[in-house]
């Protein structure tokens, strides 16, 4: 009786803290997948929340005297969760960028297939192989577990309805878009490197020998010099995505404290 009397005493503040998981689980890489279903999220959000309501510092001013209180403080929650999955996933992008990037000088964008992660929407060849990478290494490096990690943490730096937008905020998600195509330029280096100088060939073949199908004799090299590069840089990869994981918490962490000093 006293575990029911204390849930409903409480019930504003689980609701709370139900809202900023949901909204992160709605975003965040692995746990938003089409084929997990929504009744799995929401149970999972649940059990969450039940574990975190008894160790988490309620702030005194909290104040959820009515409905439209907890309806507005529900929102920031709801958006602030959003945000910090929007976050993960906007890294994890760095793998489409990078594969677009690919396949268009390989020439592989003519052809496409299913996003594993979107059913309703279409990927390059080069990103859905490289996604499916990414995601068993971020699984192998406990990546999902860091996750929910930050999740709690985030309670602990940006309490209850202490969400507030400011300049140091809307600096630090410019900056965080601009380290992500940065990124994702330097994972496709290798490729466009390779087939920038097979075309600076071709172009010197194509003065001195104009008898010569530049366009069908290049094509096939292209695609077989890209798949070769590629299979070459695979094992550097590994790393590179670890390294893409710790710069992901690294400005999670870094918006969650602009939130605060802002």
């Amino acid at each position: 009786m006293e575990i029911i009397e204390l849930l409903l005493d409480q019930m504003g503040i689980l609701l709370l803290i139900f809202a900023r998981i949901v909204g992160m689980l709605m975003t965040a890489p692995i746990f938003n997948q089409n084929n997990i279903p929504a009744y799995v999220k929401l149970g999972f959000s649940l059990i969450l929340a039940f574990i975190l309501l008894p160790i988490l510092a309620v702030p005194t001013n909290l104040q959820l005297e009515n409905f439209f209180q907890l309806m507005l403080l529900g929102t920031k929650e709801l958006a602030l969760g959003i945000m910090i999955g929007f976050i993960c996933y906007l890294f994890f992008s760095i793998v489409y960028i990078a594969g677009h990037l690919i396949d268009m000088e390989i020439g592989f964008s003519i052809a496409s297939v299913l996003n594993p992660m979107d059913e309703n929407e279409e990927i390059a060849l080069s990103a859905n192989l490289i996604f499916v990478m990414a995601i068993l290494v971020f699984l192998s490096v406990n990546g999902h577990h860091k996750l929910i990690q930050v999740l709690k943490q985030s309670f602990d730096i940006i309490p209850i309805g202490g969400l507030t937008i400011n300049g140091l905020m809307i600096e630090k998600l410019i900056s965080i878009f601009i380290s992500i195509f940065v990124i994702a330029f330097k994972f496709a280096a290798p490729i466009i490197v390779a087939i920038f100088l097979t075309n600076v060939l071709l172009g010197i073949l194509a003065r001195t020998m104009p008898q010569m199908n530049v366009f069908v004799v290049g094509m096939p090299i292209k695609i077989l010099l890209g798949m070769m590069v590629l299979f070459i840089v695979f094992p550097l990869y590994i790393g590179f995505f670890e390294y893409i994981f710790d710069t992901m918490f690294e400005h999670l962490w870094q918006l969650l404290h602009a939130i605060v000093k802002g």
